[in-house]
Protein backbone atom coordinates (compact mmCIF):
# COMPACT_ATOMS: atom_id res chain seq x y z
CA UNK A 1 0.00 0.00 0.00
CA UNK A 2 1.31 3.31 -1.14
CA UNK A 3 2.26 5.76 1.55
CA UNK A 4 -0.22 8.50 0.08
CA UNK A 5 -3.27 6.01 0.73
CA UNK A 6 -1.64 5.12 3.89
CA UNK A 7 -2.06 8.63 5.26
CA UNK A 8 -5.70 8.90 3.91
CA UNK A 9 -7.26 5.78 5.59
CA UNK A 10 -5.44 7.84 8.62
CA UNK A 11 -7.40 10.29 7.97
CA UNK A 12 -10.56 8.51 7.55
CA UNK A 13 -10.18 6.23 10.58
CA UNK A 14 -9.21 9.48 13.02
CA UNK A 15 -12.70 11.89 11.76
CA UNK A 16 -14.27 8.96 11.01
CA UNK A 17 -13.91 7.72 14.68
CA UNK A 18 -14.50 10.95 15.85
CA UNK A 19 -17.55 11.08 13.85
CA UNK A 20 -18.40 7.26 15.14
CA UNK A 21 -17.76 8.25 18.99
CA UNK A 22 -19.81 11.07 18.98
CA UNK A 23 -22.90 9.41 17.56
CA UNK A 24 -22.65 6.78 20.26
CA UNK A 25 -22.65 9.75 22.49
CA UNK A 26 -26.09 10.81 21.24
CA UNK A 27 -27.03 7.64 20.78
CA UNK A 28 -27.44 7.65 24.46
CA UNK A 29 -28.99 10.73 24.59
CA UNK A 30 -31.61 10.42 21.92
CA UNK A 31 -34.65 8.47 21.43
CA UNK A 32 -36.10 10.08 17.82
CA UNK A 33 -35.67 8.02 14.79
CA UNK A 34 -34.59 10.10 12.26
CA UNK A 35 -31.51 10.62 14.65
CA UNK A 36 -31.02 6.81 15.61
CA UNK A 37 -31.39 5.79 11.26
CA UNK A 38 -28.60 9.08 10.66
CA UNK A 39 -26.66 7.41 13.61
CA UNK A 40 -26.83 3.90 12.75
CA UNK A 41 -25.56 5.47 9.17
CA UNK A 42 -22.35 6.77 10.54
CA UNK A 43 -21.56 3.62 12.34
CA UNK A 44 -22.02 1.60 9.66
CA UNK A 45 -19.76 3.82 7.33
CA UNK A 46 -16.90 3.76 9.82
CA UNK A 47 -16.90 -0.20 10.18
CA UNK A 48 -17.31 0.29 6.29
CA UNK A 49 -13.48 2.04 6.05
CA UNK A 50 -12.05 -0.37 8.80
CA UNK A 51 -13.34 -3.28 6.69
CA UNK A 52 -11.56 -1.84 3.59
CA UNK A 53 -8.31 -1.08 5.55
CA UNK A 54 -8.22 -4.13 6.61
CA UNK A 55 -8.95 -5.89 2.94
CA UNK A 56 -6.23 -3.72 1.63
CA UNK A 57 -3.72 -4.72 4.13
CA UNK A 58 -4.16 -8.19 3.31
CA UNK A 59 -5.93 -9.37 7.01
CA UNK A 60 -9.31 -9.82 5.62
CA UNK A 61 -9.90 -11.40 2.15
CA UNK A 62 -13.16 -10.15 0.24
CA UNK A 63 -16.01 -12.37 0.65
CA UNK A 64 -16.35 -15.63 -1.10
CA UNK A 65 -20.35 -15.12 0.00
CA UNK A 66 -21.33 -13.01 -3.31
CA UNK A 67 -24.97 -11.15 -4.99
CA UNK A 68 -24.10 -11.50 -8.23
CA UNK A 69 -20.41 -11.05 -8.66
CA UNK A 70 -20.24 -8.58 -6.07
CA UNK A 71 -19.20 -9.49 -2.12
CA UNK A 72 -21.80 -8.98 0.27
CA UNK A 73 -19.99 -7.34 2.93
CA UNK A 74 -18.41 -4.76 0.23
CA UNK A 75 -22.10 -4.23 -1.02
CA UNK A 76 -23.64 -3.88 2.70
CA UNK A 77 -20.76 -1.03 3.55
CA UNK A 78 -21.58 0.89 0.43
CA UNK A 79 -25.47 1.03 0.33
CA UNK A 80 -26.80 1.13 4.26
CA UNK A 81 -25.23 4.55 5.17
CA UNK A 82 -26.49 6.04 2.17
CA UNK A 83 -29.98 3.65 2.74
CA UNK A 84 -30.02 5.15 6.62
CA UNK A 85 -28.97 8.71 5.62
CA UNK A 86 -32.14 8.73 3.46
CA UNK A 87 -34.77 6.87 5.58
CA UNK A 88 -33.55 9.63 8.69
CA UNK A 89 -33.69 12.70 6.37
CA UNK A 90 -36.93 11.26 4.81
CA UNK A 91 -38.26 11.04 8.99
CA UNK A 92 -37.03 14.23 9.35
CA UNK A 93 -39.26 16.23 6.34
CA UNK A 94 -42.23 14.02 7.18
CA UNK A 95 -42.25 15.08 10.61
CA UNK A 96 -41.46 18.74 9.52
CA UNK A 97 -44.61 18.09 7.07
CA UNK A 98 -46.67 17.19 9.49
CA UNK A 99 -46.56 19.97 11.69
CA UNK A 100 -44.88 18.37 15.03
Amino acid sequence: MPQSELILYVIKLVLGGLAAFSAILLWNRTGEAAWMCIIAAIIINYGGTVYDLLVQMGILSVDKLKLGSLPLTSLIFTVLPPLFFTLGFGIMIARINSGK
